[in-house]
């Protein structure tokens, strides 16, 4: 969705006056449409956002919810947060970023030099893209509408890959080959015909033995109270509800900032193992909300697909997008225009079950290396077919995956590492490609974290793979969808700096999954809640395709025209019908999804490859 957009020009001509941008069709729709906008523009640039200010040479345009970290009374008394933006920018040049918090994308322009400074949040709640030809640079919150305004930005094939390994493209790439997105907690500077990319934050991580609980459960629980309000919550005000541990928090806290009872949206599926009504339900008894529910059927796939395909601006392929659009709508319904999710505590706190199960394969390096080395490993490399089986089998796998080092143990799972890029993707395809990259941007982002523990560089690093460039992307585009806005109060950065200054011993004890939250909340969440697993907001698409003739056509129509690009190999999508009708129709079921949603977005957005 696009949320703010501009232009400015990078060569002399443009200060002469000689030159005055157009103003794309895109954004004279969007601002016709009544969008909260401001347009402001000038000879060689043009600013379109929720907030712009001009002063002099100088231009300012953010888009999302900024916080203020400083006392400086030029910058908290400025009368908008555009205004506050050029006066952070006269008073510390291009670290005012260092004084931003919350969400937010933000652009400062300098007309007289012809140069640009594009920042986002530290967390990537805000997203923004940009591309420069050489005269010009085009930045937008829509990569498509850059791509488009560059006319020149073919699809990126090392960008694909990236798609089917991730099922999503990670920053700073974007699907448009010459257009990128600003990553995290980085500027991206043009100055002087130099574009430069620099990180203003890292996280700090406490070591072992830092902190004690009370102190940091009392900060816990001041840090969500002020992030719940910070949302400004009013009787337009509701809560996504799935019944796990940080929307159920999220909607408890909302309950207690209004005079009324909190409206609280839940989706169920009909399926044991993929339906957590029953926690949403226990939740409720506890805090007394509205209780608003959907039960999502296979047709609700069908009706739905092409839209959501359509929304995204890059191809985007994580199937809980379709829960999330039905709950999002589901709130719009019921009168509710702004939307609390719980997105962010499990990356803050350590809930992602793949964090136990590393653990468990970090424990193989404690053994004796002498032992590892002259024993184990010789003698379980060596085993004949006949003895891989039962434990001797799951021992060698065991062994295998512990040895491969993270992140990229992170990704044994992963479709085209089981399967094998060469029996996967379109020899004219593979050659155009670089199969290692993915893995490659993987270990760069791990490793740049400054941290030794292990579990915080892989919290870190689900900040930027499950945060911001998946679950935020998701949340975001479809309340965008749906017509109501969202906001994240596990993210606000009060909550952030309590998860820093949580040590990793009380993080997580043992394969104990999120212990200090567990334990800070067991006397304000349901012990329902507080002992449950995790279960996330899966779609059982994969069972659902063996029970809907309608939905098993789509998907069925959309790989055949795919298998007509000459980017999948047509032996594979009809190897991969086989392996979906056999015993694991959930684990083939995602990437069924993953590549008919490639084929439909390109479809929507009329892309060719």
């Amino acid at each position: 969705m696009l949320k703010l957009y501009g232009s400015i020009d990078t060569t002399s001509h443009g200060a002469a006056g000689q030159a005055e941008l157009r103003e794309p069709d895109a954004v004279r729709e969007w601002r016709a449409r009544g969008s909260s906008v401001q347009l402001a523009r000038g000879p060689g640039w043009l600013c379109v956002a929720p907030g712009v200010a001009a002063d002099g040479a100088l231009v300012a345009a953010i888009q999302g919810s900024p916080i203020w970290r400083t006392r400086e009374p030029a910058v908290i008394d400025a009368a908008d947060d555009a205004h506050a933006v050029l006066a952070a920018y006269r008073l510390a040049g291009a670290d005012f970023t260092s004084l931003l918090h919350g969400s937010f994308a933000v652009v400062l322009l300098d007309t007289a030099r012809h140069t640009a400074l594009l920042a986002v949040d530290r967390m990537g709640i805000e997203r923004l893209a940009y591309a420069h030809d050489g005269e010009r640079m085009t930045f937008a919150t829509s990569a498509e509408l850059v791509a488009r305004e560059m006319r020149a930005a073919p699809i990126d094939r090392q960008a694909l890959l990236s798609y089917l390994f991730f099922h999503m493209i990670p920053s700073p790439a974007t699907i448009f080959s010459g257009v990128a997105k600003v990553p995290p907690a980085c500027t991206v500077t043009f100055e002087r015909g130099a574009l430069r990319i620099a990180s203003y934050w890292r996280p700090r991580f406490a070591r072992a033995g830092d902190g004690s609980f009370e102190p940091l459960k009392a900060s816990l629980d001041a840090a969500l109270t002020e992030a719940v309000r910070s949302t400004q919550p009013d009787g337009a005000t509701g809560a996504f509800l799935s019944g796990g541990l940080d929307s159920s928090t999220v909607a408890g806290y909302l309950a207690r900032a209004l005079p009324g009872p909190a409206r609280t949206f839940s989706i169920g599926f009909g399926i044991d193992d993929y339906d957590e009504l029953r926690f949403a339900r226990i939740a409720g008894a506890r805090f007394g909300f509205e209780a608003h529910e959907y039960q999502m059927q296979p047709q609700d796939v069908v009706d739905s697909f092409a839209a959501i395909a359509r929304a995204y601006d890059e191809p985007f392929g994580n199937a809980s997008a379709l829960p999330t659009y039905y709950c999002a709508r589901l709130a719009r319904d019921s009168g509710v225009t702004h939307l609390l999710a719980g997105d962010g505590g499990d990356e803050l706190f350590a809930g992602n079950q793949r964090y136990a199960e590393q653990r468990v394969f970090e424990r193989y390096q404690h053994v004796p290396r002498l032992l590892r080395s002259a024993l184990l490993e010789p003698v379980l490399r060596s085993l004949p077919p006949a003895l891989q089986v039962g434990l001797l089998r799951k021992a060698r796998n065991y062994v295998s995956q512990a040895l491969t080092p993270l992140p990229d143990r992170l990704e044994n799972w992963n479709f085209l590492h089981r399967l094998g890029h060469e029996a996967v993707l379109h020899p004219e395809f593979l050659a155009a490609i670089d199969t290692s990259a993915p893995l490659v941007h993987m270990r760069s982002v791990y490793n740049s974290v400054p941290s030794a523990e292990p579990l915080d560089r892989m919290l870190h690093y689900d900040w930027r793979f499950t945060l911001a460039d998946n679950d935020l992307r998701k949340v975001g585009t479809m309340c965008d969808l749906a017509g109501v806005r969202v906001s994240y109060p596990m993210l606000h950065p009060d909550v952030i700096e309590v998860s820093l200054a949580v040590p990793p011993e009380l993080k997580m004890r043992g394969l104990e999954l999120r212990t200090f939250y567990k334990r800070a909340m067991r006397d304000f969440l349901p012990a329902e809640i507080i002992g449950k697993t995790k279960h996330g907001f899966g779609l059982p698409f994969g069972l659902w395709l063996t029970q809907s003739p309608r939905l098993a056509q789509l998907v069925q129509d959309n790989l055949a025209s795919l298998g007509q690009r000459r980017l999948i190999r047509a032996e594979f999508l009809a190897q991969l019908r086989a392996l979906h009708a056999g015993d694991d129709a959930r684990y083939y079921g995602v990437f069924a999804w993953t590549l008919a949603m490639l084929e439909q977005w390109l479809q929507e957005h009329a892309v060719s490859l």
